[in-house]
């Protein structure tokens, strides 16, 4: 008889334990469906804490530009912050990748240049007046664009499948 009581007893246990394992694994089952489904949520592009993301103005990637500030002066940041508002809408140029570099002279100014990789596309000489960045950014984005597109226009027409695009100006 008490090896029958020890035998009903470890079919209980047994049983018991296999619901315990059972309801764990539902359970674990849940919380991985429901950890997908927050992942979801957050991926959506709306939400119920905010409107929907609108798509940019030029239907590019978010990281098709970048302007590289690499001034150092009062007037060199000016000059860059001028430069960056002006040409963020420009399509042209918005999707360059350029360095704004400063060298500055205590008695001359700065020299200011733009550049995408190796090659220059505006230089200046910027006196320490802060007023006349913004002249001069208007000027630089110009003169960037019209590189640009002459860059674009030279690429377009001179494909060679043995040099790079860096290669081909």
């Amino acid at each position: 008889m008490l090896k029958t009581l020890l035998s009903h007893s470890a079919n209980v246990l047994g049983l018991l334990f296999f619901v315990l394992l059972m309801g764990s694994a539902n359970a674990s089952e849940e919380e991985s469906v429901s950890d997908t489904q927050a992942v979801d949520d957050i991926n959506q592009l709306s939400s119920p804490d905010g409107p929907e993301i609108q798509n940019r103005l030029h239907g590019s990637s978010e990281l098709t530009g970048i302007m590289v500030d690499r001034t150092i002066t009062m007037a060199g940041k000016t000059f860059y912050r001028a430069f960056s508002q002006l040409a963020m809408d420009n399509r042209i140029i918005g999707n360059a990748t350029l360095t704004i570099q400063e060298r500055p002279d205590a008695r001359w100014g700065s020299q200011l240049w733009i550049m995408e990789g190796n090659k220059m596309y505006f230089r200046t000489q910027l006196s320490p007046r802060i007023s006349e960045a913004d002249r001069v950014a208007g000027e630089a984005v110009q003169v960037v664009q019209e590189a640009l597109l002459q860059q674009q226009l030279t690429a377009a027409l001179t494909s060679d499948k043995d040099l790079g695009k860096e290669e081909l100006n």
